[in-house]
């Protein structure tokens, strides 16, 4: 029996998911994966049947939200440990086993989350979050949280107060990458399928903590591509994810007095607007200053050939350097400040180097884009874009 199932909700999101399947597979061999498709219309089902082995992917006839999915591969796990995954991550070869070493030794653990990157190093914030409770949403709402973002009383939304670093306890974890006790997870029902997307993380991780167990945070690494299947330009993304606020506060605070959670609604549906007027102002700025950017390719010079010639079609990228790798990541200085994206050969990297150099090359001030090259594929992934 393998030590963990991990099971992925996928929503055309291919070749993601398909990079997602090969990281757990080089962290956790004998894992059991199940992949659950939300009708997907790109040929994700015959894709990931016929490049996987071994893998159990359920196709929908419709997408039934992200919950829902969720609850049904659920029924199927024979390990000791679920591990609910975004098809949009990579995870490095240890995060997993590191996850599974710390709930062994620590019974009263329930789920663990871990320590999410963007692609260009940022430490992504909701890898670490309390229960968003009337008083905690205030501070967030009202930016007082990133006004004083080492108060406990006001930074408590995202806990910036700690360091990333360390491991600590934590209230809320990130769906991304949520790994619970199977046995717990199945007697609180699974997610709550009142939430179609978003929210139903927090719920489940809430629920965790009223049973008694507590949430972990560990800091060991995966790369988020911030949600590549979600549209978050459009209107429905804004609706569905604070519509997903007020179904869980309706549920657990709604005891609040009328006049209380009237002012609740009123700063959910200001919130909602804005981010949606937000995006799209965001959106239009992105497209208006939208350059090819140069890259730099660090892997094996009988690779380069193939990555340049990928490049070329990139609506992104663009003059590619060649680095020989070999080892860790040594990037003269002067290649790295004219590169907007690092591409690494990952028949050289493994994916634990490479989230350690994305990390430390952000710390050190450098926004760096990452892409990962698969020769065996000829297969080019960013968070832009796909190239094949």
């Amino acid at each position: 029996m393998s030590p963990v199932s991990v099971i992925i909700v996928s929503y055309r999101v291919r070749y993601y998911i398909e990079q997602c399947i090969v990281s757990v597979l080089r962290s956790v061999p004998e894992a059991q994966i199940i992949v659950v498709d939300n009708n997907s219309a790109d040929g994700s089902v015959e894709f990931l049947r016929e490049r996987f082995n071994g893998i159990t992917v359920i196709a929908n006839n419709s997408n039934l939200g992200f919950g829902k999915a969720n609850n049904m591969a659920l029924d199927l796990v024979d390990s000791p440990y679920t591990l609910f995954l975004n098809p949009d991550t990579v995870v490095a070869e240890n995060t997993i086993p590191q996850c599974i070493s710390y709930l062994d030794r620590t019974p009263k653990a329930g789920a663990c989350g871990v320590r999410m990157l963007y692609a260009d190093g940022q430490f992504a914030l909701e890898s670490r979050r309390s229960v968003p409770t009337p008083s905690v949403c205030f501070c967030h709402m009202t930016g007082l949280g990133r006004l004083f973002p080492k108060s406990h009383r006001f930074a408590k939304y995202h806990m910036t107060f700690n360091d990333k670093s360390e491991d600590c306890d934590i209230e809320v974890i990130s769906g991304a990458f949520m790994m619970v006790r199977t046995d717990l997870v199945r007697s609180l029902g699974g997610f709550d399928e009142s939430f179609f997307m978003y929210g139903e993380d927090i719920d489940l991780s809430y629920r965790i903590l009223q049973s008694g167990y507590a949430n972990r945070y560990i800091s060991a690494p995966i790369l988020h591509y911030k949600g590549e299947s979600t549209v978050k330009t459009s209107y429905r993304y804004s609706k569905v994810f604070y519509d997903a606020m007020l179904i869980f506060y309706d549920k657990h605070f709604g005891r609040y007095s009328h006049t209380f959670s009237l002012l609740v609604r009123i700063a959910v549906l200001s919130r909602k607007l804005f981010t949606f007027v937000g995006q799209n102002l965001l959106a239009g700025r992105r497209k208006l200053t939208l350059e090819k950017a140069p890259c730099l390719f660090v892997g094996k010079k009988e690779n380069f050939a193939k990555a340049q010639s990928l490049v070329s079609s990139s609506r992104h990228m663009c003059s590619a350097s060649f680095v020989e790798g070999c080892g860790q990541p040594s990037v003269d200085e002067s290649l790295l400040e004219g590169s907007k994206v690092v591409i690494f050969d990952t028949s050289v990297y493994d994916y634990e180097t490479v989230l350690n150099w994305m990390q430390t090359t952000h710390e050190s001030g450098k926004h760096i884009g990452t892409g990962l090259y698969y020769p065996d594929t000829n297969r080019l992934v960013t968070e832009d874009e796909i190239l094949l």
